[in-house]
């Protein structure tokens, strides 16, 4: 079993590849190359709404507790709806949100039960942590104003998400950071 450290220090690894294999993928119309905070906004928020959607159904499947299914499946209903939200935006616009297929992490993928629930909710307070500081950057710095507007507008449902993580952190004696 891992660390919740190792876990988390795992985690980011991954996610910085993502941005970087996204990166590479994702094409942008040239009117929008120059308002690179709502580029790389609507880029890594739709991937990261994507990967939201998908540890919420491992969550479904393979958690044990009551309370990280329930929010598997909160995961998956909210992030589904900001990720429709953002797409409509970002095809107005020019914006691509198309990335490659990730595969689970597989921390998650490989465990079930108790294990399971302790690495999703440390994952899913480290993200929501990062996703938090992405989208109160883009509502603050965001040329774009439906894009700085969609961050603003999410930002009260993802800090609520956190606070309810952090509570099951908190009640599974998990620390983390």
């Amino acid at each position: 079993m891992l660390s919740i450290t190792t876990f988390i220090k795992y985690t980011m690894k991954k996610y910085l590849l993502m941005l970087m294999v996204g990166g590479l993928f994702s094409q942008v119309s040239l009117a929008q190359t120059t308002d690179t905070v709502s580029t790389n906004f609507v880029k890594n928020a739709s991937m990261g709404g994507m990967m939201e959607v998908k540890a919420g159904q491992l969550a479904i499947k393979k958690g044990k507790s009551a309370s990280v299914k329930a929010y598997g499946a909160k995961m998956i209903a909210d992030h589904a709806q900001a990720n429709a939200q953002l797409k409509k935006i970002a095809l107005s616009k020019g914006y691509s949100t198309s990335a490659p297929a990730m595969p689970a992490s597989p921390l998650l993928a490989n465990t079930n039960g108790t294990e399971f629930d302790k690495n999703y909710v440390a994952m899913m307070v480290a993200d929501h942590k990062k996703t938090i500081a992405m989208f109160e950057n883009a509502s603050t710095n965001a040329k774009d104003a439906d894009v700085k507007a969609f961050a603003t507008k999410t930002l009260p449902k993802l800090r609520q998400h956190l606070a309810t993580v952090e509570s099951m952190a908190s009640s599974m004696k998990l620390e983390v950071k």
